[in-house]
């Protein structure tokens, strides 16, 4: 597996999109959330990297907060089962994202740190790369 992306929970999603592609980064996708409907924005540095923003829930104090580490591999099912051995809880079972064209699932490392397996279909618009061309 390999790290795919960082999701954060931000407050005013669109203007956090806008600071974010002013230093370079693409907007990829946007839909909502699988598990809560909240609006989510997939974005991209061009290699591979992403970032995940998800619009924040009522009661938050305005600070980015981690949501989740997302690994990519080639069987999202295989790895939940593989992490659930190794004494991961499983907050989401497999479950298809079609908006992604992806494959996911959601566990718990027993301390809050949320880790998402995901792996995408060829055609995913959340597995595009291309050539940067910001400045160094």
């Amino acid at each position: 597996m390999i790290i795919d992306h960082v999701a954060l929970e931000v407050d005013d999603i669109d203007e956090r999109v806008r600071v974010l592609e002013a230093a370079g980064l693409r907007v990829l996708r946007r839909g909502t959330r699988y598990s809560t409907g909240q609006q989510i924005v997939m974005m991209g540095d061009g290699t591979g990297s992403k970032l995940e923003l998800i619009e924040a829930g009522p009661g938050t104090d305005g600070a980015p907060a981690f949501a989740h580490l997302a690994l990519r591999t080639d069987d999202a099912d295989g790895a939940h089962r593989r992490l659930q051995d190794a004494g991961y809880e499983s907050r989401s079972e497999p479950h298809d994202l079609t908006a992604a064209r992806a494959r996911s699932a959601l566990l718990d490392s027993g301390g809050g740190f949320r880790v998402q397996v995901i792996s995408y279909a060829d055609d995913s618009p959340d597995a595009v790369t291309w050539e940067p061309s910001g400045e160094g």
